[in-house]
């Protein structure tokens, strides 16, 4: 069972309007409003949609009194990593707005809030000022050699992609291709296999900005703390042939690490012989995330 989305707009730039889809829990009121889960799509930041969202957050609004809120952004290489973490950040704001508590009558608690997202979306920024973070299979190094050693063709392919293939989503020029989505079955859905085939991901996000791709590297920058970090969860699947579980195995090594500073709360799940996108199954319930997002918010 799900809830229907409200659709808002909550930013319009370059000639895009950005949406945001919130699910409200039916049981919310505006005397007990529900805490906010806002999760970013995958894609690798170049393709995905707010509705391709997994099914266990559709119906988290329901089972966990959640209220489900998943926000498109600008896509690369047309809109570089600079430009996607503002319009991440812009979501955020607009869940503090007038306009956003108007949208939702109060029922939603923007004072209480956590953040998710899948893959690229999972990599993308966790400020101090949210009660925890929920990364599922993320991209967290853009220097890992998994990124940089073509595959041709990637193992789960039995063919190899012709760049015309992709065009013109690669051109960085291309005007037609600004966008703040991409459906899930449109042809710029083969962008991200093709990335993988020729080991070109920090060209894509990060060409032209001077922004060196270790600057989104996140095991070195907790190794580097002094000071704690928000409640995290982690889960990744030992058979990921899309972003390999090394992503997330160096940034629970770098916790432990940091564990022993500061104290902090995380808790990683590896679930063996499972691959990207694993919780696209409408029997994954995802248990022990919600246990972790129940716990945070007790």
């Amino acid at each position: 069972m799900t809830s229907k989305p409200i659709e808002i707009l909550f930013k319009h730039v370059d000639g895009l309007d950005i949406y945001m889809d919130v699910y409200l829990s039916p049981t919310a009121s505006a005397e007990n409003p529900a805490p906010i889960l806002l999760w970013w799509h995958g894609g690798g930041l170049l393709q995905g949609t707010r509705k391709g969202a997994p099914p266990h957050f559709l119906s988290a609004p329901v089972k966990h009194n959640l209220t489900f809120v998943a926000a498109d952004y600008r896509l690369a290489p047309q809109f570089r990593l600079p430009t996607i973490l503002s319009d991440c950040a812009d979501a955020m704001k607009f869940l503090h707005t007038k306009e956003f508590q108007a949208a939702t009558e109060g029922r939603a608690d923007a004072s209480r809030v956590i953040l998710s997202g899948s893959s690229a979306g999972a990599g993308l920024p966790k400020p101090p000022t949210v009660q925890g973070n929920a990364a599922i299979y993320p991209i967290t190094d853009l220097e890992d050699p998994f990124w940089k050693v073509p595959q041709r063709p990637v193992p789960y392919l039995d063919r190899m992609i012709a760049k015309e293939e992709v065009q013109p989503f690669i051109d960085p020029a291309d005007s037609g291709s600004r966008v703040s989505f991409a459906a899930l079955d449109s042809p710029r859905s083969m962008f991200y296999h093709y990335m993988l085939q020729e080991a070109i991901l920090a060209d894509l996000l990060l060409s032209g900005t001077n922004i060196p791709a270790n600057s989104f590297s996140v095991a070195p920058f907790l190794r580097a703390l002094t000071s704690t970090i928000v409640p995290t969860y982690i889960v990744h699947g030992d058979a990921d042939t899309k972003v390999h579980v090394r992503q997330s195995r160096d940034v629970v090594e770098a916790l432990k690490e940091l564990n022993g500073r500061v104290k902090i709360d995380y808790e990683y799940e590896e679930i063996p012989g499972v691959d990207h996108l694993f919780d696209f199954n409408p029997e994954c319930e995802m248990e022990k995330m919600y246990g972790f997002i129940e716990g945070v918010f007790r």
